[in-house]
Formats: structure tokens, C-alpha cells, sequence
């Protein structure tokens, strides 16, 4: 779909869509309390824990929460035999994913994010068995919202093709449809907490 201009000179199509969809996501996330936004991680933490052990993932991608995410770091505590790896951000909306074993070994990164501190070993993103990922919004289909940066979508289209994707999201960030451009990749699943 193209973007139109209005009248207003203002450019319609996906990416005002998008802006538009992420604007509600965040009122969404950020009317829920802290305490819900906990309960419903470990909800996610426990249904993300059962999946790998059934599938006998060895080797999963995760990520560190910003403000307002689904924290998934007592996956670590939850599956210690497993090799969690979280995300380094790089120049030219690159991530790398390097081994966490213990929450300590994460330190403040770029826009405050926690993520893997020097001498974390690095796996290169085709190797993962699941990546978890973040996003605004997701449909329960596997339509996936970002939050525009990008990054996701470069490691998709590249290093990661083929490694199949889990999507984690509170209730609130479920929607019956997301708007979509070519470049936008579908996870295989979306966990959500209460058998959403």
C-alpha cells in the first residue's frame, strides 16, 4: 500500500499505521501496574520454559527488558542447564547474541538496556534453536509490530533466516491485525500469558 497525502500534507500508508499502533501499545502497557506486568512475565517465563524443554531447545536467544516489557530473566534461574544468549547492539542495526549464566553478567548498555557484558561468548545468530523476541504488537496469527529501530528485522532477513521464532507479549499487545510492509518477518508462534 502505498502512502497518500492528505490535504494536510500529512503521508497515510503503513508507516502512519504503524506510529499510530505503536502510540496505543505504549497507553496499553503503561496502564498496567507493576505488579500485573510481573505476574504475567513469570506466566510467559513458565509457558517460554515448557516449550523449550519439550522441544529440547539446547540453545535460545532471549532479551533483556526495557521499560514496560515482558521480563524474561528468570529463565536463567527456571532452565540453568540451557545456554541463554541476549543481544549486543552494534553500528548499523546489528545485534550479536552472546551467552548469559547468571544475571550478573549483564550490565547497562545502550539505551539503558541491560545486555551482555565484556566476555560473554558470542553464537552466531543461524545457530540459536528459538530466538524470543520483543515487539510493540503481535496478532495471534504471528504478525509481529517492532518498534521501529529495525534491528530485529536486519537479523531476521540475514544471520537468523530459518531459526524459528517465539514472540512474547502481554494481553494488551494482542491485536486481531497488524499493519504490515514486505520487509516485516511473522514469528511461528506468540506466547502470551494465559494460553493466549
Amino acid at each position: 500500500m502505498e502512502g497518500k497525502a492528505s490535504q494536510s500534507g500529512t503521508v497515510s500508508g503503513p508507516a502512519a499505521a504503524k506510529r499510530e499502533v505503536r502510540r496505543m501499545i505504549r497507553e496499553r502497557v503503561g496502564g498496567l501496574d507493576a505488579a500485573a506486568r510481573e505476574a504475567m512475565s513469570r506466566s510467559i517465563c513458565l509457558r517460554v520454559s515448557a516449550l523449550v524443554r519439550e522441544k529440547n531447545f539446547r540453545r535460545v536467544a532471549v532479551f533483556a527488558a526495557r521499560p514496560g516489557e515482558v521480563d524474561l530473566l528468570s529463565l536463567l534461574d527456571l532452565l540453568p542447564d540451557r545456554e541463554w544468549y541476549f543481544p549486543l547492539v552494534h553500528e548499523g542495526r546489528r545485534l550479536s547474541f552472546h551467552r548469559v549464566c547468571h544475571h550478573g553478567e549483564l550490565v547497562a548498555g545502550s539505551w539503558g538496556i541491560r545486555e551482555p557484558g565484556p566476555g560473554c561468548p558470542e553464537l552466531h545468530a543461524g545457530e540459536m534453536d528459538l530466538i524470543v523476541l520483543p515487539g510493540a504488537a503481535f496478532t495471534r496469527d504471528g504478525k509481529r509490530l517492532g518498534y521501529g529501530g529495525g534491528f530485529y528485522d536486519t537479523l531476521l532477513a540475514g544471520p537468523a533466516a530459518g531459526v524459528p521464532l517465539a514472540g512474547v507479549c502481554f494481553p494488551c499487545q494482542l491485536l486481531d491485525d497488524l499493519p504490515m510492509e514486505a520487509h516485516d518477518r511473522h514469528v511461528d508462534m506468540v506466547i502470551a500469558p494465559g494460553g493466549e
